[in-house]
């Protein structure tokens, strides 16, 4: 039994984390991790929900302002990229990726995290549409047009394409300011299973002042977190259900 949990362990240990002083759920006090219970217990000891996303909300304490708790009742992309970030790849301790220092999926298949506390860019900020566009614009693929189109409701002024003479003068300041960012997205992309999600907000600032990548893997994530066994595992069950599903739609009604 303690083999297995070293092991366990072993898995979520970040590459990026401070064991001395990194802060972790059990730390933090946080004990209920389940999808069912989780939610409420945060909001009843002390951790308020500040955002939310597609999959999860983020909490704040105010005994602990330089770190944020993410809840998500089922295991999404945000795991793939915290994954992605424990196995280390070009620019992943860098200042354009996120801090997650703790990370837990339960049973129930619930994810939760720990990650330096990242703050909301000012919406006028002059770099913040070519931050985005990096993002967006993926060299050799077609842009999908509602990614165009709600990057035009944000920034009308604007074309989601890096080369667009709409950046002419804020690209370049850009990239004398933070010339690690584009090499860092596309180093994201190199080793994500899925295209990143150009969503306006999933680009916050970090402490020093730069571009942070928050959550660039969307839907429901490929599983990332667990090791290649269990992954294999888990799409045999997923097979299976399917098999299962088709035939029992395929079974002959009674009559």
């Amino acid at each position: 039994m303690f083999a297995w949990r070293e092991g366990v362990a072993a898995m979520f240990r970040f590459r990026n984390q401070d064991t001395l002083s990194s802060p972790s759920l059990s730390a933090l006090g946080i004990v209920e991790r389940s999808a069912a219970k989780a939610y409420a217990d945060l909001i009843a000891t002390g951790w308020s929900e500040i955002g939310f996303g597609y999959h999860g909300t983020v909490h704040a304490h105010p005994d602990h302002p330089n770190v944020v708790v993410r809840f998500a009742r089922k295991a999404d992309g945000f795991g793939d990229y915290a994954a992605l970030l424990r196995k280390g790849f070009p620019g992943s301790d860098g200042p354009h990726a996120p801090r997650v220092h703790d990370m837990h999926v339960s049973r129930c298949g619930a994810l939760m995290t720990v990650g330096s506390r990242l703050t909301d860019p000012a919406r006028d900020a002059w770099w913040l549409a070519y931050a985005h566009a990096v993002i967006a614009d993926h060299p050799g693929v077609a842009m999908d047009e509602g990614v165009r189109d709600r990057f035009k409701v944000e920034w009308p002024a604007h074309e989601p394409r890096v080369d667009h003479p709409s950046f002419d003068g804020i690209r370049e300041a850009f990239r004398a300011a933070w010339p690690g960012y584009e090499a860092y997205v596309a180093d994201l992309r190199a080793v994500s299973p899925q295209g990143l999600d150009p969503n306006i907000g999933n680009v916050l600032v970090g402490g020093d002042g730069s571009p942070v990548v928050n959550d660039p893997l969307c839907d429901d994530g490929y599983g990332l977190w667990r090791s290649p066994l269990l992954r294999i595992l888990a799409r045999c069950a997923d097979v299976s259900r399917r098999l299962i599903g088709d035939a029992i739609g395929r079974a002959p009604a009674p009559a």
